[in-house]
């Protein structure tokens, strides 16, 4: 006689194997996170941290313990049991992850990111968060080396300069303008990039000396470099322009000069002007100090004439002429010219203002181009 199976049996068994497979399967994905995550070590400023929880890779992204490393930065954490909320913050940069609606805030700014992937894994103060948040300060740098499973966090070099490090650089760049002569003030000291160099803009006071007749303001760019050693140094400086100030005074500081010579110099200014409203390039050429007189010289100002002569018809006149320093083979003249555009629809009309360096040579009196310096300009209307 055979035995009979109720089918509730059949279920029951069927439902015990189930669950036998579930739990080897269970176990097995356990083993292998639990194996990953113990692989991982973390390095917080070139020095080796533990965690409080193990750092984990899930959907290829790597997550490390929040509090761990941000203290380990320099960061003063908090976490709000009650609010379920983490914050992180420092001189240069604040953190803000909310448990409950999951959402980042970093530097004040809510931080997105692929909505597939989790910015946080876990609950509570130990909480781990995706690698990518901490490059988000833009000074600090964070990697993982796949081949060794070591994960590094630092303060990148090339970074943001934090407030410190913009101290530094300040008073980096006093020193160096204090050992030059005339030096009054720093007014103004920016940063306007970052990266291989940090580039600084100043505005930078000088006060007349004994050679100079005007005060004056640098207006500079500095490339600033980040040592190894976390030091900075200057790397470069440019002078984007000067700006010579109250220069319209000169007018009023006319020198005594031996009538010979103010005539001789007030020819030679008059030839110029002759020069250029006649386009003779050889006429002005013959009027420039042979001793500086150069073959690029002489091209560069053959090649403006022949555009200036293409492009405008210029009508060059002069103003006023005030010699201001003398001796008895060199002068300086503060000149004051109109250049206007005749055959321009927009009849362009400039008044040019500068300090005109003028020597004697072999008893002629030359320019000398080396030593010209445009003051200013403006638009006549």
């Amino acid at each position: 006689m055979k035995k009979k199976i109720h089918m509730a049996n059949v279920l029951y068994l069927l439902l015990i194997t189930l669950l036998g497979v579930a739990m080897t399967a269970n176990t097995v994905s356990a083993a292998t996170a639990s194996e990953t995550a113990k692989g991982i070590r973390v390095y917080v400023q070139n020095k080796e941290i533990h965690p409080r929880a193990a750092s984990v890779i899930q959907g290829g992204s790597v997550y490390v313990e929040f509090r761990s490393v941000v203290q380990a930065l320099g960061f003063k954490f908090k976490y709000d049991a009650a609010g379920k909320q983490i914050t992180a913050t420092s001189e240069d940069a604040s953190f803000k992850v909310d448990l409950k609606t999951e959402k980042t805030i970093v530097n004040g700014s809510l931080y997105t990111y692929d909505s597939n992937i989790p910015m946080v894994i876990g609950s509570g103060a130990d909480a781990l968060v995706a690698l990518s948040l901490y490059s988000e300060t833009d000074y600090i740098s964070a990697d993982y080396d796949k081949t060794n499973k070591i994960v590094k966090v630092y303060k990148d070099l090339q970074g943001k300069p934090k407030k410190v490090d913009l101290k530094k650089m300040q008073a980096l760049i006093k020193a160096h303008y204090q050992t030059l002569d005339g030096f009054k003030s720093i007014d103004m000291l920016e940063m306007k990039s970052w990266g291989e160099y940090t580039v600084m803009l100043a505005d930078v006071s000088f006060r007349k000396t004994e050679t100079e007749l005007l005060d004056r303001v640098e207006h500079v760019t500095l490339e600033m470099e980040h040592k190894p050693d976390a030091s900075w140094m200057i790397h470069n400086i440019e002078i984007n322009n000067t700006e010579y100030l109250n220069y319209t005074s000169l007018i009023n500081k006319e020198v005594s000069v031996p009538a010979a010579d103010k005539m001789a110099i007030r020819e030679l200014l008059a030839a110029y002007s002759k020069a250029i409203n006649d386009k003779d390039v050889d006429a002005e050429l013959a009027l420039q100090d042979p001793a500086n007189l150069t073959a690029d010289y002489e091209q560069g100002l053959r090649d403006l004439r022949e555009w200036s002569t293409r492009k405008f018809d210029l009508e060059y006149t002069e103003e006023q002429a005030v010699i201001v320093s003398y001796s008895a083979n060199q002068a300086v003249v503060y000149w004051v010219c109109t250049l206007q555009a005749n055959n321009d629809p927009s009849k362009f009309k400039e008044r040019l203002y500068s300090l005109t360096s003028v020597v004697k040579n072999e008893d002629r009196w030359y320019f000398d181009s080396n030593e010209e310096v445009a003051l200013g300009r403006e638009v006549i209307k």
